[in-house]
Parts: structure tokens; C-alpha cells; sequence
């Protein structure tokens, strides 16, 4: 018995070409995969460290809660 994958990955020196038939992934859960993907390009090629980040997620949430705040104030 052979096994046959149901995809085909074509590796060139700059670009991967993945096919498969349309009915193996719907097109939601194809763009969580290709975002995931990205995300992990970018954290390859980040220079932050994990203090940075850390720090830069504090910033962010005390940002969000500055936009937000009035709405739960108002409740």
C-alpha cells in the first residue's frame, strides 16, 4: 500500500508553493494558518527580548484601558 499526501510543496529559492485541493481546509482555518505563519516569521526576525516585550505589552494594555475606560464609568 502506498501512501499519497493529499498536498505538494514546491521549495525554490524564494518562495514555497503549497497546493492541495480546495476541500482538505476551509477558508477561515487556511488564514489562521497563513497568519500563524506570518507571526512566526516576524518573531524570527524580531530582535525584541522578552523584557521588551513585556514592557511593550504594559504599554499597549494601559493604552486600551485609556480608550475604554469611560465606557465602564459610565455603566
Amino acid at each position: 500500500m502506498t501512501y499519497t499526501p493529499s498536498y505538494n510543496v514546491a521549495i525554490d529559492k524564494r518562495e514555497v508553493v503549497i497546493r492541495f485541493k480546495r476541500d482538505l481546509i476551509d477558508q477561515t482555518a487556511l488564514n489562521r494558518f497563513l497568519d500563524s505563519v506570518e507571526l512566526e516569521s516576524i518573531r524570527k526576525r524580531s530582535q525584541l527580548t522578552e523584557e521588551q516585550a513585556a514592557e511593550l505589552a504594559q504599554e499597549i494594555d494601559r493604552a486600551v484601558w485609556e480608550s475604554v475606560k469611560q465606557a465602564y464609568a459610565e455603566a
